[in-house]
């Protein structure tokens, strides 16, 4: 996962899937996401995405699965960012200096739309690739 700073006109934040499937492009406009903020930010999407994979080709649609972006100031410093995969829900929690209120609640709407066109997979499912395990 990458998370790009755009710079510029305003433009609301994208979630842009890489054409090889191998994870997707955050674009946060540079109002929207600190220069510290795209490294961590990242890490943390390509760490939850291990747990997630597209739902196979003609599958139906899922379960919606509600995410939510919380900025949060850390309690100490230990923790910056982190997440709660839930059965039901995702909640990201970041510091409010990484990402805006508006970015956070934009996310998390893009994102709980695309849940349904995921789903859960065991820990080892994807190679250090990113990809399928197994697969070509």
């Amino acid at each position: 996962m990458r998370v790009e700073r755009v710079q510029g006109d305003y433009r609301e934040p994208e979630i842009v899937d890489l054409e090889d499937g191998t994870g997707c492009i955050f674009r946060l406009h540079e109002t929207d996401v600190s220069e510290d903020g795209t490294t961590p930010l990242a890490e943390l999407l390509t760490e939850q995405a291990q747990r997630w994979a597209p739902r196979p080709p003609g599958a139906p649609p899922g379960p919606v699965v509600r995410v939510r972006w919380i900025r949060i100031p850390r309690p100490d410093d230990r923790l910056t960012i982190g997440v709660e995969d839930g059965a039901t829900s995702i909640t990201y929690m970041v510091d409010p200096s990484l990402i805006s209120q508006r970015a956070a609640d934009h996310l998390g709407r893009l994102d709980t739309e695309r849940s349904p066109y995921w789903q859960r997979v065991p820990k080892g499912y994807h190679d250090e690739n990113g990809t399928e395990a197994g697969g070509s």
